[in-house]
Order: structure tokens, then sequence, then C-alpha cells
């Protein structure tokens, strides 16, 4: 069989470059791939910046908020550091008059209107005349061991503020002193009447109303204090003037050293 061209041969020519072209332009182009690429990228880098902003502003509004609660923290504690400081006289104030209030009212008072009418007792029977009878008191202030203890706190610490003033409590030191004449035949009989007086005195028990039995001498230094003792003539009777004196437990609601010298011994 024999077959015919019909067409022109500058028709078939056109058509064959026409296929080639069209072939070449779904073809791949590295231009457009790299700028497609640099877009990924773009957007990439902008989704973990926005990420890295949010966290961040996440991250600051907590700081701030934690420097607020702390700043207001920091107030209340200044404002309280001020308070504290303006009642702190106050305080201390309240203190020492609570110490003096102890103090005034301590567990070993001497009742010393008991203790005279108990004396009458001691002369009975005896040429002992009792000439003068004097009671003094010296007020010893002296800080207690809490003050000390705060204020070696204070030092040691360096606290804030001005160191706490020292809190004092009173000890009361009371001594009787009792001046009696002795008579006698003679020098003999008048001290032996002398000694036996404060014997008496030192032995001497009383019994209350309420049916209690005390002693002259609770609450007092058995240990008397002597004044110097003469002869002296009495509305022409020859006497024997002597005195001693007797210490009183330092008053106070603690105990006091023993070593404490008595009142009645600085005097006398």
């Amino acid at each position: 069989m024999i077959k015919i061209n019909l067409l022109p041969r500058e028709a078939g020519k056109k058509t064959e470059s026409a296929g080639a072209s069209r072939g070449a332009r779904i073809g791949f182009d590295p231009f457009l791939a790299f700028i497609l690429v640099l877009v990924l990228l773009y957007v990439a880098g902008a989704g973990v910046f926005y990420w890295a902003y949010r966290e961040s502003a996440k991250v600051n509004r907590a700081y701030q908020e934690v420097s607020s609660r702390k700043t207001q923290k920091q107030k209340q504690v200044e404002r309280a550091k001020r308070e504290l400081m303006e009642r702190s006289a106050e305080i201390e104030d309240i203190e020492r008059r609570y110490e003096v209030a102890r103090a005034l009212s301590p567990e070993n008072r001497v009742f010393w209107s008991e203790k005279l009418n108990m004396l009458a007792l001691a002369r009975r029977d005896l040429a002992v005349y009792i000439t003068k009878i004097s009671l003094s008191e010296q007020v010893e202030e002296v800080e207690t061991p809490e003050s000390v203890r705060k204020r070696q706190e204070h030092r040691d610490k360096k606290l804030p503020g001005p160191e706490p003033a020292p809190v004092k409590r009173p000890i009361i030191n009371q001594w009787l002193t009792i001046e009696a004449v002795a008579y006698g035949r003679d020098a003999q009989e008048k001290l032996n009447n002398v000694v036996a007086f404060q014997n008496a005195v030192k032995n001497l028990k009383w019994r209350r109303e309420n049916g209690t039995i005390v002693r002259f001498l609770d609450g007092m230094n058995p240990e008397f204090g002597q004044l110097p003792q003469k002869v002296a003539n009495v509305g022409g009777v020859e006497v024997m003037r002597f005195g001693f004196i007797i210490n009183a437990e330092p008053q106070t609601d603690r105990q006091v050293s023993s070593t404490q010298q008595p009142a009645g011994e600085k005097r006398s």
C-alpha cells in the first residue's frame, strides 16, 4: 500500500517544534524553587519569632507580678518595723511598770507592824526598856535577766534601731534599829539582860488569829549588827545603853545573791 503525505513539509516541521516548546515549559525551574524555599524559611522564622515573643511576654508578665508582690511585701514589712519601733518605747515602759508592781508585792514581804507588836513580848521578865525603834529602807534597782539578754542580742546581731533601754526591778532593803537600856546590880547583870533580850528576840514566836505560828525572824537575818555599848546614868540610876540592827532579807519577786551586803552593816 502506498501512503501519501498530504500535509505540507513546512507544517510538519512546525508541529514538531511546538511539541518541543511545550516540553521545555513544563520542566524544573531552580530559581522558582529557591524563591519557594526562602518564602518557607521566612514563614517558619516569623512563626518562631512570634512564639518566642509570646513566651517572653508571659515571662515578663510573671516577673512583673512577682516583683509587684515582693514590693508590696517589703512595704508591709517596713510598715510593721516602723510600728514596732514606735511601740517599743511603750512596751518597755509597760515592762518597767510590771517589774515594779511585782517587786512591790514580794512573797517574802515583811509585816513590820506585826513585828513591832511582837517586840513587846521580848522584854517581859527582863530589866530592859526599849528607848528607840527606827525602820530604814534602801531601794536598789537591778536590771532583769530578760533585759540583759535582749540588749546583748541586739548588740550581737546588730539589729536595726536603737538598743532597748534597760528594764530594772527594785530590790527593797530594810533594816530595823533597836536602841534600849538594861538595868542591873552590876555590870555583869546588865550584860546578862542585854544578851537575854537579844536571845528572846531571836526565839520569839507569835500566833496569828488564823492559828498560824510565825517567828520574829521570819524574813530576817538571824545575825544582828551590834551598836556600841556604853554606861550611862538615867534618873540617877546607872544603866547600860545598847542597840542592834536586824536586817530584813531583800524583798523582791526573785532570789537575790546571798553575798549582798546588808544595808544595816553599811550604816553601822
